[in-house]
């Protein structure tokens, strides 16, 4: 039977789900503008549009002002503080004027805010610069997700607007994909790294070379097989996404794999939730300790945030040790553990391609796991460099793609 731990992330995964269901964007209004109606209720508004009802806080209303004054006219931050703002702060007055909600406060001030703005924090509308959502896969796609780095261009003026969006709705909806046709010259990634976002630091360097070294700090600088992982879950934070390079591939064997850890999740939570609740409530250390090196974090295999929304997967088993704590469900955890080695090494669930000179595969660190085939290094070299980059900078790419694709049809 599902433990209550389970039994409240399926109820919370349900609410989101049925969230999105009735969820619209405001292009596919088609210029009709749903009826809303705004009155006061206790010391706040009570909302209605789209047939929903939302009791909106005065303390909220308040932050959402744009008024001359209430926020700095370039970053758009606010000039006031919690402190400026009376603790019995009420809402005096409202009405609907056009799509602006205007709110009248009691220590005076008047705030104009736009109902779309309203509707979208409420989520009841998409915000159309929001990436795509993930789109969970446990086969290869039947499209392998390349894109030519040649039609996204190595500067902001020369981009092309919709090559950038599709590119990035890809990686979004997928976890990963390749680029192909860059230059396959050592430096290159940093200029591509540059495109998308900065650099993370970590105990590699900045760039690090991935090829077989006669002592290795890891065991990515071997040539022996590797099983599906993420990458450094002993950081603070785990890097978000990972970028390798392929310069040179000449040695038999050495294809990469891909799984969707996010599919995985899933399944495992449908097929055994029990286990999926051990690795979800068992705390895990992680350790990389070569003592010369030693770096050292904790969390567990499958987190999710407090609506049960997925978060991250974090697997390596080279690394890991749970956490020794009263009433852990230890046999749980080492099954569950087990259950996802075997579902992500499945080569049903995975994709095996070869990484060829110029490719750069960029991956959500956090959902897909990679991996690589063995290979003989005394019949040819294969060298990449590989780098890590935080979620935020393709996301802000995104955005502004969307931003100014708008403002071009506009």
């Amino acid at each position: 039977m599902p433990s209550q731990t389970d039994r409240a992330l399926f109820k919370r995964l349900a609410r989101r789900q049925a969230g999105r269901v009735t969820m619209v964007r405001p292009s596919q209004l088609n210029g009709f503008t749903p009826t809303a109606e705004a009155v006061l209720h206790g010391r706040g508004v009570r909302y209605s549009s789209i047939g929903r009802h939302a009791d909106l806080h005065p303390n909220w209303l308040r932050d959402q002002s744009q008024a001359p004054g209430q926020v700095e006219a370039t970053n758009r931050q606010r000039l006031f503080t919690p402190r400026d703002i009376a603790a019995d702060l009420a809402v005096t007055s409202c009405d609907l004027d056009g799509e602006h909600l205007v709110v009248g406060f009691s220590d005076g001030h008047v705030a104009r805010i736009d109902t779309v703005l309203v509707e979208r924090r409420l989520g009841w509308l998409f915000d159309d610069e929001e990436p795509p959502a993930p789109e969970p896969w446990t086969t290869p796609l039947e499209r392998f997700p390349y894109v030519d780095w040649n039609e996204i261009g190595w500067s902001l003026d020369g981009e092309d607007t919709d090559a950038v969006i599709e590119f990035l709705s890809a990686f979004y909806r997928h976890g990963y994909v390749v680029l192909r046709n860059t230059p396959t010259v050592e430096g290159t990634l940093r200029r591509i790294t540059d495109r998308l976002g900065y650099i993370v630091g970590n105990n590699f360097g900045w760039i690090f070379d991935v090829r077989a070294e006669p002592n290795p700090t890891d065991l990515a600088y071997t040539s022996i097989e590797l099983l599906a992982h993420t990458d450094q879950p002993y950081r603070r934070p785990v890097p978000g996404i990972q970028l390798l390079h392929c310069l040179r591939n000449e040695s038999p064997g050495g294809d990469s794999t891909l799984v969707d850890g996010l599919a995985a999740a899933n399944a495992l939570l449908a097929e055994h939730p029990d286990l999926h609740t051990a690795l979800v409530e068992t705390e895990v250390e992680f350790r990389y300790d070569m003592g010369t090196d030693t770096v050292v974090s904790r969390g567990p295999i499958l987190e999710y945030d407090c609506l049960g929304r997925y978060r991250q997967i974090r697997f390596n088993t080279k690394l890991d040790n749970p956490v020794l704590r009263p009433g852990a469900d230890l046999d749980g955890y080492y099954a569950g553990r087990r259950w996802l080695l075997d579902w992500l090494n499945d080569p049903a669930h995975q994709v095996t391609f070869r990484l060829e000179p110029g490719d750069v595969m960029l991956m959500d660190n956090h959902r897909a796991l990679h991996g690589r085939t063995q290979f003989d290094s005394s019949r040819g070299h294969r060298h990449l460099q590989g780098a890590y980059i935080d979620h935020d900078g393709p996301d802000t790419m995104y955005r502004l793609a969307v931003r100014r694709r708008a403002s071009m049809s506009a």
